[in-house]
């Protein structure tokens, strides 16, 4: 769904890859858990499919026709508001992404093969907020923070300090850190809750889905991403065709943290 981030992404990405126009999607997969595209240069990309959501969306109108697509075209699939269009172009976003942070990795400080959430300054005395069910984060922050808030938009999670994602308004604010899931990006959530992180010491967006060049998330006062690289494109498209998850698609990516350059 549009937002002000979106579109700063389309631009940076289109004054950064220089061979833009020549560049194809070769292959695009839609899975249960994530949507994946691969460029004829050999970089994939991946988004959270968010199939809550877009079931209800029924079908892809361009289904057979997106592989062989000018990657150019199929970003702008992320402003879209039809959100299986959405997913395939912050997909492709993502994967135009590693061209740059590939080619212009002195303006960034990175750490690779971490896990983020080991990376996030949290002390005894923080309010963490989570926005999105992230599983894997929750023990090690309880562990580290004084208070624990998880906002998550799926109401059939119930567990303790689960609220609805509609409470970010009264919540974030409030928060020491904040760690915000990437696909904040596609829903068309993440600039308000960027906003309403102003007050924050630590600023995260993490997953798959928020591997992308971070300057408009720093620009808002993002101070950390999480995001993957892929090491093995091919395979991670089958994994993601094949219904996978972040466990299965670890041994086709690397983990990758990114920071400004200090």
């Amino acid at each position: 769904m549009p937002g002000e981030i979106v579109r700063e992404l389309l631009t940076s990405l289109k004054n950064r890859v220089s061979n833009l126009k020549n560049l194809r999607v070769i292959d695009v997969r839609i899975g249960l858990c994530y949507t994946g595209v691969m460029l004829d240069d050999g970089n994939a990309g991946v988004c959270h499919t968010l199939s809550s959501e877009l079931f209800c969306c029924r079908r892809i109108e361009r289904a057979g026709k997106l592989a062989g697509s000018p990657a150019l075209e199929l970003i702008e699939l992320a402003n879209s508001w039809r959100l299986g269009e959405a997913v395939i172009g912050v997909a492709t976003i993502n994967a135009l992404s590693q061209v740059v942070l590939e080619n212009e990795a002195e303006r960034y400080s990175f750490v690779e093969d971490v896990d983020c959430i080991d990376q996030i300054e949290i002390g005894m005395d923080d309010t963490v907020v989570l926005v999105g069910y992230i599983r894997p984060f929750i023990s090690k922050i309880r562990g580290r923070a004084k208070n624990l808030y998880i906002l998550e938009r799926n109401r059939g999670v119930e567990e303790k300090d689960v609220l609805p994602d509609t409470a970010c308004g009264d919540i974030v604010p409030t928060a020491d850190v904040v760690i915000i899931t990437g696909t904040a990006i596609i829903n068309g959530s993440v600039d308000r809750l960027l906003e309403l992180s102003k007050n924050a010491r630590e600023i995260c967006l993490v997953g798959p889905t928020a591997s992308m060049i971070p300057d408009p998330l720093f620009k808002r006062g993002a101070t950390i991403i999480g995001g993957v690289k892929a090491t093995n494109a091919q395979r991670l498209l089958q994994i993601i065709s094949e219904g996978g998850g972040v466990p299965q698609l670890k041994e086709a990516y690397k983990q990758i943290v990114i920071r400004p350059k200090r």
